[in-house]
């Protein structure tokens, strides 16, 4: 392959593996479980600290397959009756020769709005991204078309949201990137590389009903995100059995066009764990599927005392 030929080679591996991935933001089979990823607002709804850490693994079976990993801590922090909250986030994803790191920090806002709380929500943060080089297989390690090391670039992120909630159910709306960020890995003149990244935008809702049976209960919930030219949609039931300080819940999720996602998991006291295996119905296939762990952990926090401002999450991992 000549000089030449590899350039064109090199542009193409480009412009197919950032487009095989549509939309920048990663996706989770427990989209509820890492709102604040997705909604700045997603937050105070039980007064307490809780951390979460996720990750999936996508698309197994195929070489340099997608992989992606979140961490997240949110908390009310301590003045004006709770009303403020806050979050710092931190992802890793790798996709192939790419890799995306970002670190994120929401900020939120509450006030009473009927019979429940309006969160509005402010995101803001850096993000790093990435593409090994040296790791293409090519014959002359010296051919100048191709760079002989890794190469990187960073920018800002900024993301807004508003989530109503109340004890019976939830709705929220976010956009993420609304800068519009461009990363640029290298500038070298006409030679420059660089990545857009488009805004994308969310739409998350769900609520909490009880059955006859008091131990059993339904949360059924929906998310859809878009960035204008790529939509997905993911609609899930899950179903919860809970017995003192234990809790078991399981569910599907249906994503048209795109796949079926088999979840269970469990409680017990303030540790939730949740499993998921993601069919695909188009395109890889039901074998090659994705696998998604999240882990989750609530404390109480004493900023305030015992009594005020509780309110009872609706939300069930």
């Amino acid at each position: 392959m000549n000089s030449t030929k590899r350039k064109y080679f090199l542009a193409a591996l480009l412009f197919v593996s950032i487009n095989l991935y549509a939309q920048y933001d990663a996706h989770f089979s427990h989209y509820w479980a890492v709102e604040n990823l997705y909604n700045p607002a997603a937050m105070n709804k039980n007064s307490k600290l809780n951390i979460t850490g996720s990750y999936a693994m996508q698309m197994l079976g195929y070489t340099n397959a997608p992989g992606s990993m979140y961490f997240g801590a949110n908390t009310v922090l301590p003045f004006d009756r709770a009303r403020h909250s806050g979050a710092v986030i931190l992802m890793n994803e790798n996709i192939g020769l790419f890799s995306h790191r970002r670190l994120l920090i929401n900020y939120a806002y509450k006030v009473k709005l009927g019979k429940g709380w309006l969160n509005m929500g402010v995101q803001g943060g850096v993000m790093n991204e990435g593409f090994e080089y040296d790791e293409l297989e090519i014959t002359d390690k010296n051919d100048p078309a191709f760079p002989n090391s890794g190469a990187d670039g960073s920018g800002a992120d900024i993301g807004a949201g508003v989530y109503y909630y109340n004890n019976g159910y939830y709705l929220g709306l976010s956009a993420t990137h609304l800068n519009s960020p461009r990363v640029y890995y290298s500038k070298e003149g006409d030679r420059a590389a660089y990545l857009d990244i488009k805004p994308a935008f969310y739409s998350i809702g769900g609520c909490n009903i009880r059955l006859n049976n008091p131990l059993l209960s339904l949360q059924p919930c929906f998310q859809v995100a878009t960035d204008g030219e790529y939509t997905r949609a993911d609609i899930t039931l899950r179903g919860t059995y809970e017995y003192e300080l234990s809790r078991f819940f399981g569910g599907v999720t249906y994503s048209p066009g795109t796949s079926v996602t088999v979840l269970l998991g469990g409680m017990y006291k303030q540790v939730t764990i949740g499993y998921a295996y993601e069919l695909f119905t188009s395109g890889v296939g039901a074998i090659n599927g994705s696998h998604d762990l999240v882990v989750s952990y609530s404390m109480d926090v004493d900023f305030f005392k015992k009594g005020k401002n509780v309110h009872k999450s609706v939300r069930y991992l």
